[in-house]
This record gives structure tokens, C-alpha cells and sequence, in this order.
């Protein structure tokens, strides 16, 4: 009897093992989509049907900004396996502003026919930036670690802590600065060839970033612009359709458009 207990013991321990091995790493970051909105994307290192437990993490921006967070937006099937909320108020410390969001899941991914790619990225939530201009975070830092506060980025599938990394570098965007409509991407959707527009600029150095949908860059170019407006021609015609994201990087703050490839 003690023997059979013992190797029911092992087998069970074994099967756990098997379990927690099955499991991808989650990733989090956050991207300006184009609609003064921040959007919130998660990306699984492995591939992924089953129930999605739950996920936790913290956005920060500056105090003196002045600047709130709106209401979370969600869309199907998103919305009904893990259904996004602010848990409790916007915090001032430390002069920064915090607000926690959580998520509970409802439902396996593959009773509504989702599956999860490894390293292709989901949306999450999207959540408009209002009042304000400033530098939003997804953060780890003293105040989210704080028992008190526990907002520090957290996520399990399968009840299983599979936490991964806040990635892309810098974590931040900005967001509500007015000069971000100066950015102009036509045609939009494009068969192939994009126009940008943008300025006056001063005399800097700027960096033009396209990545695909995966979050892959799929074309980054260096450039030096004198003041005035700028024009000039990306070539998407051997691409894939898709949305892909066009960042136009300065020293004080980077834009942010999306593009349709037809």
C-alpha cells in the first residue's frame, strides 16, 4: 500500500512536471496604435490552446502630466476568455501616476477555436490617454513590487506562473503630445508604396522603424533632416498583407502610425 502511494506520489509529481514544461513564457509590452489609445500585447514563446488564468501588470506616467487613462477597450475572442479591469484607482507616488489592470480567465482559448502562435503577438486591451501629455510604462519597479500595491507584471496559463519579460527598448511611448498629427501616411491602406509626410522638424537625426505583425522589423533606416517638411517613399510591395507598424523616432519622442498592406 505505502508502495503504491509512493509511486502515485511520483507519477502525479511527474505529470505536474510534464504540464508546467508544456507551458509558454508570456511576454508583455505596450505600442502606441496610432489613436492617442495605448494598446496592451502579450506574446507566448510557445503555442498555446488551454486556459489562459490570469494576468496582472501595472502602467505608469508621470504625476505633472496631468494626463488619465479613459476605459478599457476589448474585442472578441479577447473579451470573453479574459476579460481586462482596473484594479482599483490611479495612485500618485513617488511623482509618478499608477494604474494596476487585471485579468481573469473565463474560458480555454479552444472552446472558441483560438490558439495562440508562438512569438506572434495578441492584443490585449486598448486604453485611450486623455488630459495629457506623457511617457506611459508597463513597469516593475519599488512601488508595484510593494505588497501593499502588488502590481508588479504577472500572467499563468493553466494556473501555472509563466511570467515573462516587459520587452522593446524603450518600454515607453508618449502619448497625447499634438505635434503626432504632424505625421501623415498616405495611401493608407497601400497596394505597395507609402508616402510620409511630416514636419517642420528642427536639424536631428531621425530613424525610421517598420515592423510586421509578429512585432519582427522588417525595415529600419537612418536618416538626417534639415528643418522644414519631410517627405518620403516606403516601398512595401514585396511584403505581406498585414498591418504593420511604422515608428518615426526623434530625440524628444517617437511616432506612431499603422499601415495596411493590401
Amino acid at each position: 500500500m505505502i508502495a503504491m502511494i509512493f509511486r502515485t506520489a511520483i507519477l502525479g509529481g511527474l505529470l505536474l512536471t510534464q504540464v508546467a514544461a508544456a507551458q509558454p513564457n508570456v511576454d508583455i509590452t505596450l505600442v502606441d496604435n496610432g489613436n492617442n489609445e495605448l494598446e496592451v500585447r502579450i506574446r507566448p514563446d510557445g503555442d498555446f490552446s488551454d486556459f489562459f488564468s490570469s494576468i496582472v501588470f501595472t502602467i505608469r506616467w508621470e504625476t505633472a502630466s496631468g494626463a488619465m487613462l479613459g476605459n478599457i477597450a476589448q474585442v472578441a475572442p479577447e473579451s470573453t476568455y479574459m476579460p481586462m479591469i482596473k484594479s482599483g484607482d490611479e495612485v500618485d507616488a513617488g511623482g509618478f501616476r499608477y494604474q494596476v489592470f487585471a485579468g481573469f480567465g473565463t474560458v480555454p482559448l479552444n472552446t472558441l477555436g483560438v490558439s495562440w502562435t508562438a512569438n506572434q503577438e495578441v492584443t490585449l486591451m486598448t486604453i485611450p490617454a486623455v488630459n495629457g501629455s506623457s511617457l506611459f510604462e508597463i513597469v516593475n519597479d519599488s512601488w508595484t513590487s510593494d505588497i501593499a500595491n502588488n502590481g508588479d507584471y504577472y500572467v499563468s496559463l493553466n494556473g501555472l506562473d509563466v511570467t515573462g519579460a516587459i520587452y522593446t527598448m524603450p518600454t515607453g511611448i508618449s502619448m497625447g503630445d499634438p505635434l503626432s498629427t504632424s505625421l501623415d501616411v498616405q495611401p493608407n491602406p497601400t497596394d505597395g508604396l507609402v508616402i510620409l509626410s511630416f514636419g517642420p522638424t528642427m536639424d536631428q537625426d531621425l530613424v525610421l522603424e517598420l515592423t510586421d505583425q509578429a512585432g519582427r522589423t522588417v525595415l529600419k533606416e537612418d536618416l538626417n533632416v534639415a528643418p522644414g517638411a519631410v517627405r518620403r517613399t516606403i516601398d512595401l510591395t514585396g511584403m505581406v498583407a498585414g498591418v504593420y507598424t511604422l515608428r518615426v523616432i526623434s530625440p524628444e519622442r517617437t511616432f506612431v502610425r499603422r499601415i495596411v498592406r493590401k
